[in-house]
């Protein structure tokens, strides 16, 4: 088994874990949602620092709680008004016989779903025309076809789902869905999916990525990635709240609702490593942890403090790769779109070396 970051299945190198996407890829409308389901038995958590967020049963999932877990989790476009297609998942669901049963109620399902938005308003033709109750069916139903056909079903990466409108630097380049895992020599891995949509650039003004100490560590000598394109000076396009950078790190290790959260919080590192600047207050960046807990933690209590350390650090390092990979991975669209560039259209030797990784 080979070490260290693998672009490859990301998030379902973590076996258990099924995702589905819906949305609209189209000239008019570009937003979408992704349903992310941990496998029965997962510790999740999550960790707000944006200073905009737009979130839904967040609490429901903070350690002291009672610590059921989650059904699913949703990232989504559309801002507040996107978290409506949580309302579809739930449905979805329930009518699945998923979730906590109802007390006293027989076949009574009621699924916890937290989740978290980006700003992606009107990024098709200028109308606001979010993620609907819908497409969060949609997207439940094509996780949970997934857990039927085996993981690895859906892709993980590029526009689709939650990354469908997602765009960086004040709205000058298109982003979508990123996700990049890490196998550890411990045994653990850890991974990351992330929609990168920050107010934020992803590199300096001299051709260098704010990530690219770390790509270095990891042995990646990838190219330079040119000039990126200037932040637009419209009145427009002025720094606003259509931004926000949401998350989901996941590992195999056996984590209590604590350690999760503490993994989630750790990684908003790689947010910051790679993001300038970021959680910002026009930003709601969000991360949201999951343990499935395949793999145990030493008994030993220094040997497992060290272990947990590893897997936040490693939680942090995936989602500054993802983040990249997010950027690297957006669809070409035509012209005629009004669209901004891609990180392929201003950086293609860089996007074809860092897309050519295992």
């Amino acid at each position: 088994m080979s070490m260290g970051p693998i672009r490859g299945r990301g998030i379902l190198e973590i076996p258990g874990i099924a995702v589905g996407h819906a949305g609209q890829f189209a000239p008019d409308r570009l937003t979408g949602v992704t349903a992310v389901l941990p496998p029965p038995g997962a510790q999740v958590g999550v960790d707000v620092r944006g200073g905009g967020p737009a979130t839904h049963e967040t609490d429901v999932i903070a350690p002291g709680t009672h610590s059921y877990g989650a059904d699913a989790i949703v990232l989504t476009g559309g801002s507040a008004l996107g978290l409506a297609s949580v309302s579809g998942v739930v449905r979805t669901l329930a009518e699945a016989g998923r979730g906590f049963p109802a007390p006293g109620l027989a076949d009574t399902f009621i699924p916890l779903v937290p989740a978290a938005a980006i700003f992606d308003l009107g990024r098709g033709d200028g109308s606001a025309r979010p993620p609907t109750d819908v497409d969060g069916a949609t997207a439940a139903s094509a996780a949970l076809r997934s857990t039927h056909d085996g993981a690895g079903a859906s892709a993980v990466r590029g526009s689709l789902g939650a990354g469908l409108g997602a765009r960086s630097g004040m709205q000058s380049m298109r982003s979508s869905l990123g996700s990049v895992s890490i196998r550890l020599p411990s045994g653990y891995t850890v991974a990351a999916l992330v929609v990168a949509n920050p107010l934020g650039t992803i590199g300096t003004s001299d051709g260098m990525l704010w990530a690219h100490p770390l790509l270095g560590s990891y042995g990646f000598d990838l190219p330079k990635i040119g000039h990126l394109p200037a932040a637009p000076v419209s009145t427009a396009e002025a720094p606003s709240a259509k931004n926000t950078t949401i998350a989901i790190v996941a590992t195999n290790a056996a984590l209590d609702p604590a350690q999760v959260t503490r993994m989630a919080s750790g990684a908003h590192a790689g947010i910051a490593r790679a993001i300038r600047p970021s959680h910002t207050l026009f930003d709601g960046d969000t991360v949201f942890g999951i343990a499935t807990g395949d793999v145990g933690l030493p008994d030993d209590f220094a040997a497992s403090t060290l272990d947990q350390v590893s897997i936040t650090a490693a939680a942090a390092d995936a989602l500054s790769l993802a983040i990249i990979d997010a950027h690297v991975a957006a669809a070409p669209v035509a012209d005629s779109w009004g669209q901004p560039p891609t990180l392929n259209d201003v950086a293609p030797e860089f996007a074809e070396a860092f897309a050519a990784l295992a």
